[in-house]
C-alpha cells in the first residue's frame, strides 16, 4: 500500500454466505430505494477511445445507459458511497428476445480494509425483448465509505444488452446509497508561501515537480506555476504524447464580455521553433502555448522557471521554461498581458483529472523546492508553507484526495487524487531550505531581450 495513504475509516465489508444462497430477497419490507444511473460507471480497463461498451459520460447528473456492449474482454463498474445497512441489488435492463447472458458479479471495497473478502457470483440475463428487473445479490455494508460493483461477462454480451439503472433497496433505517456525478477525480490545489519576512514582489518563479511510475494516467495536468494571468506544468494528453503546457489569459473574457476589445487580449512576444501556439477558451480566454513531443518521464523531476517583466505601456512580458532531469533548459515562449504591471506575489500548484471518463484511476506527483527571487533585492525565498484547496469534497461524492508534506519524503509537498481512496492531509510547512536553485539568471535575461527584439514577426490570429 502507499506509504501516503492512511485508512481513516475501517471496518470490514461482509456478505452473508446464506443469503448469498438465495434467488431472490426475502419477504417484502418497507425499504428505501436508491437509484444509480447506468452510465455513472468506468469501462475496465480503460482505453481511450474505445467502443467495446457504450457509456455515455453522466456529467454532472445526467443518466443514460449502457449499450453495445460487445467486448467480452471489457468489465463495467459502478463506484458508489454507502453506509452501513443490508441492502438489495437490481439491475434494470432490456435484452434481446431469446438471449441468455452470463456475467459474474463482484462486489468489493475501493481501497484495502482488514477482513475485506472479495465475493463474486453469476448472474444470468434473460432476453424478453421487453423492459426487465433482474435480482443481483444481497451487500451487507459494516462501515461507511466507497464500494465497487463490476459486471464482467462470461459469455459473449453480443450488444445484447442495455442497462438503465441500478437499484438498491434497504429496511435499514440509516441506509444510503450516493452516486456519484463525477467521473473525473477531484481537483487539488496548494498555495505557496513562505514563513521567511519577504517583499511578496517577486520577478522570477521556480519549482520541481516529479511524477512516480504508474501515477501518471491519461488527461492528467501537474500543473506548477500558476499566477495571476496563467499557469504553466505538464500534461498527458494520448499514450503517446505528453506536453508542456504554458497559457495566459487575457484581460477580459471574449467568450462572455462584450465589451473585450483587441486592447484586452494577449499577444505572443516569442516562441522556440519546437513550441506550439493557439488562443484557447472555455475557461476564459487567452493564448497557449505549448511543447508538443515533451521528453518528461516518471521518476525524473521535471523543473519550471517563470520570469515576469512589467513594461511601460501598461503590460507585462511572462515568460517560460523548463527542464528534464539534467537535460537542459528549454525555453517555450514569452507572451505579452496587457492591463497589468504587477510581480509575482506567490504562486499556487495543482493536480486534475481534464478527461472525465477514468476518474477511478490514481494520480499523485511531487511538487518541491519552491522558490522565488524578491524583485527589489535579487534573494531567493524559499517556498516552506502551503495553504489546501480542493474542488468538490462533499460526502459521498469525491473526498478521494491528498496533500501536504510527504510522508516518504519530509522536504517535499505531494497531491493526489483519484482511485476512490479515504481523504489524506499532512502537514502543511516544512523547514526553510537553505540552497536556492543554482542559476545563472542573466542567461534567462538575455534571451527575454531578445524576445523583445523579435516581438511582431510572429502572432497568433485572435
Amino acid at each position: 500500500m502507499n506509504r501516503h495513504r492512511r485508512i481513516l475509516f475501517s471496518g470490514c465489508f461482509l456478505f452473508s454466505l446464506s443469503m448469498l444462497q438465495a434467488q431472490s430477497p426475502g419477504p417484502a419490507a418497507e425499504k428505501k430505494q436508491f437509484e444509480v444511473p447506468a452510465n455513472k460507471a468506468y469501462a475496465e480497463p480503460f482505453t481511450p477511445g474505445d467502443p467495446g461498451v457504450s457509456i455515455p459520460v453522466g456529467y454532472p447528473e445526467s443518466r443514460g445507459s449502457i449499450s453495445k456492449w460487445r467486448n467480452k474482454d471489457k468489465s463495467v463498474s459502478w463506484i458508489v458511497y454507502q453506509k452501513p445497512g443490508q441492502y438489495d441489488l437490481y439491475f434494470d435492463n432490456q435484452v434481446t428476445a431469446g438471449k441468455k447472458l452470463r456475467f459474474r458479479l463482484d462486489i468489493s471495497g475501493t481501497y484495502p480494509q482488514s477482513g475485506l473478502k472479495q465475493v463474486s457470483r453469476d448472474l444470468v440475463f434473460t432476453g424478453t425483448g421487453k423492459k426487465d428487473t433482474l435480482y443481483g445479490s444481497p451487500v451487507r455494508i459494516t462501515s461507511e465509505g466507497y464500494y465497487k460493483y463490476t459486471l464482467t461477462p462470461v459469455t459473449d454480451p453480443e450488444g445484447a444488452i442495455t442497462i438503465t439503472t441500478l437499484l438498491f433497496k434497504t429496511a435499514t433505517r440509516d441506509g444510503w446509497v450516493n452516486f456519484i456525478n463525477y467521473q473525473s477525480t477531484p481537483s487539488v490545489h496548494l498555495s505557496f508561501s513562505s514563513t521567511v519576512p519577504t517583499t511578496k514582489s517577486y520577478n522570477w518563479l521556480y519549482e520541481e515537480i516529479l511524477v512516480p511510475e504508474g501515477e501518471d494516467p491519461l488527461h492528467t495536468y501537474y500543473m506548477s506555476l500558476g499566477f495571476y494571468r496563467g499557469y504553466l506544468g505538464i500534461q498527458t494528453n494520448s499514450p503517446t504524447e505528453r506536453r508542456v503546457l504554458f497559457s495566459v489569459w487575457d484581460s477580459k473574457d471574449a467568450e462572455k464580455d462584450s465589451s473585450i476589445t483587441k486592447a484586452d487580449f494577449v499577444s505572443l512576444v516569442d516562441k522556440d521553433p519546437a513550441t506550439t501556439v493557439k488562443s484557447f477558451g472555455g475557461e476564459g480566454t487567452g493564448g497557449q502555448s505549448f511543447v508538443k513531443d515533451a521528453n518528461w518521464k516518471t521518476g525524473r523531476p521535471v523543473r519550471f522557471l517563470m520570469n515576469v517583466l512589467p513594461q511601460e505601456n501598461n503590460s507585462v512580458v511572462l515568460s517560460a521554461w523548463y527542464q528534464v532531469a539534467n537535460e537542459g533548459w528549454q525555453y517555450i515562449a514569452s507572451w505579452r498581458a496587457p492591463r497589468e504591471k504587477r510581480f509575482f506575489d506567490g504562486f499556487y500548484s495543482f493536480l486534475e483529472n481534464y478527461g472525465y471518463t477514468n476518474g477511478q484511476l490514481r494520480r499523485e506527483a511531487y511538487y518541491y523546492n519552491a522558490w522565488g527571487v524578491e524583485q527589489a533585492t535579487g534573494k531567493w525565498i524559499n517556498f516552506n508553507k502551503v495553504r489546501f484547496s480542493n474542488t468538490d469534497g462533499k460526502t459521498g461524492q469525491r473526498v478521494d484526495y491528498e496533500q501536504g508534506v510527504s510522508l516518504k519524503y519530509p522536504d517535499r509537498f505531494y497531491m493526489a487524487a483519484g482511485g476512490y481512496t479515504p481523504t489524506v492531509k499532512t502537514k502543511n510547512e516544512m523547514p526553510v531550505l537553505k540552497t536556492p536553485p543554482s542559476l545563472d539568471l542573466k542567461k534567462f535575461e538575455a534571451r527575454v531581450t531578445e524576445a523583445l527584439k523579435n516581438e511582431g514577426r510572429q502572432n497568433i490570429r485572435r
